[in-house]
């Protein structure tokens, strides 16, 4: 809420910061250590799954992003950081709601229907 608070005031430095918390956060609710860099928790993200190449260069980004407000002032243009959020806001829909909704299903599929004949390739 804090972060929404921020870009809604211009407050793009702190949206920044916001988006990576943000992202921090997430990583630990999936179930990621905490004490790993970033660096690492993206990694863990893409080999656990959760996302691939393209995101976890987008990912990467919101990373360096908020690393570079927070260590070095860095304003993003409301522009850019809109688009920061965006990227954000599809991973976290993605990974936490859609996703999760997605595989909540596979439950309710019937299984594919077994061969009578167990002999590979025979009618």
């Amino acid at each position: 809420n804090e972060m929404y608070v921020a870009y809604d005031h211009g407050a793009n430095i702190l949206t920044a910061v916001g988006l990576r918390t943000a992202l921090d956060r997430a990583t630990e609710v999936i179930g990621i250590d905490p004490a790993m860099t970033f660096e690492e928790k993206l990694t863990e993200l893409k080999n656990g799954g959760w996302i691939g190449a393209t995101e976890h260069d987008i990912l990467d980004v919101i990373t360096n992003a908020g690393n570079a407000a927070a260590h070095r002032g860095w304003s993003p243009s409301k522009e850019d950081v809109g688009k920061l959020l965006t990227a954000m806001e599809a991973f976290l829909h993605r990974a936490f709601i859609v996703g999760q909704d997605a595989l909540a299903i596979k439950a309710n599929i019937p299984p594919k229907p077994k061969r009578k004949n167990a002999t590979k390739g025979k009618p």
